[in-house]
């Protein structure tokens, strides 16, 4: 079995593709002079169908019923008790962009409660599978451009 670190560089290394790809694609950010992804469009075109899917498929009950938290500048982590995940919007922020987020920053993997590395493995996993799911549908559902 590799190594959850591993994992979650493979997860990085396909985020960074997708993002990539979202950039090339015009999924631009309009609120911002560099280039960023949006994904908050990408998600909203995905829509309602693809959090049904990622449901239906159960390949991300964690991430959804559990949801990641944020590190605020406090260094409380935020919300107390996050709510489970109810759209794809939040499915992708909250969840998928977040975990990356979390693990770049050095916020996974770095101990503390006893179950907290193997929840950081789940997570991981897990926004890698939707991550996977949303790009596999995306290219399944948007239109091809013009040759």
């Amino acid at each position: 079995m590799p190594h959850p670190q591993d994992i979650a560089d493979e997860f990085v290394a396909e985020f960074r593709h997708a993002e990539y790809a979202l950039k090339r694609s015009g999924y631009l950010r309009e609120d911002k002079e560099n280039a960023e992804a949006d994904w908050d469009l990408f998600a909203k075109e995905l829509g309602q169908p693809f959090f049904d899917r990622i449901m239906a498929m159960g390949i991300a009950t964690s991430l959804i019923g559990h949801p990641p938290r944020r590190l605020l500048s406090t260094m409380l982590w935020s919300p107390e008790q996050p709510a489970p995940l109810t759209n794809v919007a939040q499915l992708i922020i909250n969840g998928v962009c977040r975990v990356r987020n979390s693990y770049i920053h050095g916020e996974k993997f770095t101990g503390g409660p006893e179950p907290q590395w193997e929840r950081d493995a789940t997570l991981v996993a897990e926004a890698r599978a939707v991550l996977r799911e949303a790009i596999s549908f995306a290219t399944t559902i948007f239109p091809k451009p013009a040759a």
